[in-house]
């Protein structure tokens, strides 16, 4: 069994080294591929993985594409039967990526898998949500968490402990069988930061058979947000953007 990690990267050298030594420490029976994709990181993040890190695959692009075109690309040069889609800002415990294969053989209809994320300073973290409904998110905006049959947009802590499948978790660690992500296809790159995996993953439900398990098992460390978090402003409207452009997609036209 090859697993291959797809990471793209944008600026952070520091937690891009973390994220490769974690992946590198991993425990179980599999291979390890690696494929950095750098969005024209001015910070040497690319020399710095080709002089440390020389068994890692680095693409170095000349600008920053954004993150859907960046995975997609790390993907078309991966030859893993398991794709480990990673943002630069996690770190995985040793166990994580064995206690997910073990979860994935364990639910044969789970096309994909993910930990369970907590913060560097230990506090668990909201990472899966249900699909954003004008429902949910005004539930959410409002901070009800039902209201008759529906119910808010994030999910809580104990439904992310009580669950053992999901709808929508965030790509920050998302472990995809190869078969699965074949079916459901690449990332749509008119999303190129944001609700790239809300999409994806909509389509899974809507297209597809598999499913996406949480792994209560399988631990990370997530920073959260570190890349985008450096747009400023413009993260919100980049986020609604995406919001926008999904509910043309999937709501508002007839083919999609």
């Amino acid at each position: 069994m090859r697993v291959s990690f797809i990471i793209p990267n944008w600026n952070w050298k520091q937690l891009l080294d973390e994220c490769i030594l974690s992946i590198k420490a991993l425990t179980g029976d599999f291979e390890k591929e690696i494929i950095v994709v750098d969005n024209a990181s001015e910070d040497g993040s690319a020399a710095h993985v080709k002089n440390t890190h020389p068994d890692v695959i680095c693409h170095c692009g000349k600008e920053n594409v954004g993150y859907a075109k960046a995975t997609n690309l790390g993907v078309s040069k991966a030859s893993g039967q398991m794709l480990f889609l990673l943002n630069n800002d996690v770190r995985l415990s040793p166990d994580c990526l064995q206690r997910l294969l073990d979860c994935l053989n364990d639910n044969p209809r789970a096309g994909a898998a993910v930990p369970l994320l907590y913060y560097p300073d230990g506090r668990f973290q909201i990472s899966c949500r249900r699909f954003p409904t004008p429902a949910a998110l005004a539930l959410e905006q409002f901070r009800v968490f039902s209201l008759g049959r529906f119910k808010k947009w994030k999910l809580t802590q104990e439904e992310h402990l009580c669950s053992t499948q999901v709808l929508q978790p965030m790509a920050s660690a998302l472990l995809i069988k190869r078969e699965c992500w074949d079916e459901v296809g690449v990332l749509d790159e008119s999303f190129p930061i944001f609700f790239n995996d809300v999409d994806w993953c909509y389509r899974l439900y809507r297209d597809t058979n598999f499913t996406i398990a949480i792994c209560h098992a399988a631990k990370a460390v997530h920073h959260e947000g570190v890349s985008v978090n450096r747009l400023g402003f413009k993260k919100k409207i980049n986020f609604y953007k995406g919001l926008f452009n999904f509910y043309r997609k999937h709501y508002l036209t007839k083919q999609n």
